[in-house]
């Protein structure tokens, strides 16, 4: 049979955990807060428009690389290396 100090351990041990889980959720939420807060100013309100706004982006980097690859040809057929 369990002492009663251990029960008394054990539940303290238990309190102090939840006590932290609850510090963690209240950071993570600050953190989800300030995520979306960003995600806003850049006119993304739901995850159809963050995926919308990242095919977007990916194509306008696909265009760039294409660009400096070109750009970087140009410049070793011009000058010596």
């Amino acid at each position: 049979m369990t002492d009663i100090a251990d029960i008394i351990k054990q539940v303290k041990s238990i309190k102090q955990d939840i006590a932290d889980a609850k510090q963690e959720k209240a950071k993570a939420e600050g953190v989800l807060s300030e995520h979306i807060r960003n995600l806003k100013s850049f006119g993304i309100n739901s995850v159809l428009d963050g995926n919308k706004k990242l095919k977007t982006l990916q194509k306008e980097v696909g265009v760039l690389e294409v660009n400096i690859q070109k750009k970087f040809s140009v410049l070793k057929e011009n000058y010596e290396w």
